[in-house]
């Protein structure tokens, strides 16, 4: 396991980043401007007004930077990295026509992510209540899978049969009209669309004691214990925007919860690994590392200078050991 991480926060524009870093960088995540052509803000309770400008001569323009800056991002990554890119669903959209080719065969999907609880507004047309997640994989870059935690129905009802390891649920070991398996008899049952595994599988299944034979079918064990739920995909629908009583609470106007980071810092980059985000707003990038640990460290940057001293704020009450450099590394 590697040591403590470093945290860099600096004051950069992403296309000053690109020319003058090495990059050599495990993950990156952006939730650049998304083109509103307004000026998204919050304002305090003392009054203090917190704002940037997301203004373009025209839409087609705000795309042509991103795709620029998509492709020289990409450039910083490692040869195995991924690159997520936040923002709504027809940005990405019109992004992913203009990247470079080899930047757009690297699409691997898009998280969904439902920002918002359904809407009231419904009545003319569909409710918009998610964010797009871009996600670009560069080579064969690490990846852990992460599970959601066990339905409660499921884990109190599925679990019936017992023994000497524990409680287990029955799932399928045979195949099925739409996926028929392999054709042979085991221990007197001849299944009509034969055997999930080669024979040899299953004999090795049966003598782990992981199959049970049932009255009419055999089914395969799945313990209480190793269940870890179903994995994670790219629908997130269980993590909520922030709200006022949210402990990560809203400095920011654009500011993402700090789960949502935990989670691509956590799947996307290798322990000891290095995370970039080039448009750090309220610094949830750099505070998700080093939540993570485990050796990773966090690059960040931002144009805005009142971005930087929000951000360096929050990461000095969360004890992260940020350092501010004068310029920008090589």
């Amino acid at each position: 396991m590697s040591g403590d991480g470093s945290f860099r926060l600096g004051l950069s524009r992403v296309e000053d980043l690109i020319e003058s870093s090495s990059g050599g960088y495990d993950l990156i995540y952006i939730d650049p401007p998304f083109g509103l052509q307004r000026e998204p803000h919050m304002t305090e309770a003392d009054g203090t007004r917190k704002s940037f400008q997301d203004s373009w001569s025209n839409y087609d323009e705000y795309i042509e930077w991103l795709s620029g800056v998509i492709d020289g991002l990409y450039n910083l990554l490692k040869e195995d990295g991924w690159l997520y890119s936040h923002n709504n669903f027809e940005g990405n959209a019109l992004v992913l026509g203009k990247v470079d080719k080899r930047v757009r065969r690297s699409f691997h999907t898009n998280i969904s992510w439902a920002r918002s609880h359904p809407h009231n507004n419904v009545r003319v047309g569909w409710g918009n209540i998610v964010d797009s997640i871009m996600v670009i994989r560069k080579g064969e870059p690490y990846f852990d899978v992460e599970f959601a935690a066990l339905d409660p129905t499921y884990a109190a009802n599925s679990f019936g049969h017992e023994d000497k390891r524990g409680n287990y649920a029955l799932a399928p070991v045979i195949g099925e009209k739409s996926r028929p398996g392999h054709q042979y008899e085991y221990k007197g049952y001849s299944p009509i669309f034969g055997w999930r595994y080669a024979e040899d599988r299953t004999r090795e299944l049966d003598e782990q004691g992981l199959i049970h034979f049932g009255k009419n079918r055999p089914y395969k064990k799945i313990y209480r214990s190793e269940s870890k739920g179903r994995p994670i995909q790219n629908l997130w629908d269980d993590i909520s925007n922030l709200t006022r009583t949210e402990r990560n609470k809203r400095n920011y106007p654009t500011q993402k919860p700090l789960k949502m980071l935990e989670r691509i810092v956590r799947t996307s980059c290798p322990p000891g690994g290095r995370v970039l985000d080039p448009f750090c707003g309220s610094g949830t990038t750099a505070l998700a590392t080093f939540n993570v640990g485990d050796g990773r460290s966090c690059d960040t940057y931002d144009i805005s200078e009142p971005a930087l001293d929000i951000a360096g704020l929050a990461m000095k009450e969360s004890g992260v050991p940020v350092s501010r450099p004068s310029e920008l590394p090589r």
